[in-house]
């Protein structure tokens, strides 16, 4: 029996980590995530080439979409992206009004000026402190 082409959690895993999964095999599954707009899990296998060329389009997706996320993950395996890469998934996650999204990506940039604009539209927000590291 053939595998499916978007395998469950245990055959990401082993997509992942098994020295026995091709690049290719790695790489039509994310094709395969990404047609169905599962973008992170496509990132995922990805780890060790930053510079495969499909991650320039999940990019780009991210900041079409203000997906902070999308960034991070990029930025985890690493992807170098540069502050306007933040400021685009900045901008458009304000435009979409998805705050939190702008508020990490203006604290990567060190913007207090947009952080302290994204904050108003945040009432009570705080990010929680663990007691023994106040």
């Amino acid at each position: 029996m053939a595998r499916p082409l978007i395998p469950d959690a245990l055959g990401m895993r082993r997509l992942k980590y098994d020295p026995e999964a091709t690049e290719a095999e790695r790489d039509a599954t994310a094709a395969a995530l990404r047609r169905v707009g599962r973008i992170p899990e496509a990132i995922f296998l990805y780890e060790g080439r930053p510079e495969h060329p499909a991650l320039r389009e999940d990019l780009r997706l991210g900041q079409r979409a203000g997906a902070s996320f999308t960034l991070k993950a990029l930025e985890r395996i690493g992807v170098a992206l540069d502050p306007e890469a933040w400021r685009a998934c900045a901008s458009a996650a304000e435009d979409k009004g998805r705050w939190y999204d702008a508020l990490r990506c203006y604290e990567v940039l060190k913007d207090e000026e947009a952080l302290a604009r994204v904050r108003e539209k945040l009432p009570g927000f705080k990010v929680a402190v663990p007691e023994n590291k106040k």
